[in-house]
């Protein structure tokens, strides 16, 4: 699982900003999503794998509160120079959020099956907050749909 976590972190920082002709299209239709499930004005919401920080571009206006969390510290320069944008460099399976802090986490394009996609989801849902998540991928989707389910 290590050498896929690293993997992983060292694939987004040569991506950089090149992440957006990739991603940008299934990013933005994830967090327009969130924002039309969600009441995040005012809120604290916490985005978990953000990349680049497209959801903090569209969100963190409106919210109380923006942390943009990824393991891939380089892609979090662009979000840090937003406003009302705190982030946080770490493993979104051993999240370093207090539990009860957050009143939104947001997974975009994150959860992944073959990976730690359950560890990172139930992680998550330890901290006491709603939880939207979604994926590209049905196999992935349906782990967030059981998971989700059976926490409440």
């Amino acid at each position: 699982m290590l050498s896929y976590k690293l993997y992983v972190r060292d694939y987004y920082e040569a991506l950089g900003i090149r992440y957006l002709e990739l991603y940008l299209r299934d990013s933005v239709l994830g967090y327009l999503g969130a924002a039309e499930a969600l009441g995040v004005r005012g809120a604290r919401v916490l985005d978990v794998g953000c990349g680049v920080g497209i959801g903090a571009g569209l969100l963190s206006g409106s919210a109380g509160q923006y942390v943009c969390l990824d393991i891939a510290c380089g892609v979090l320069r662009y979000a840090n120079h937003l406003p009302n944008v705190d982030v946080v460099c770490a493993d979104a399976a051993l999240l370093p959020i207090r539990p009860g802090s957050i009143d939104y986490a947001l997974l975009i394009n994150v959860v992944n099956v073959e990976a730690d996609g359950e560890q990172v989801l139930r992680e998550t849902l330890s901290l006491g907050a709603h939880v939207y998540a979604v994926s590209p991928r049905a196999v992935d989707n349906e782990l967030i749909r059981r998971l989700i389910f059976h926490s409440f």
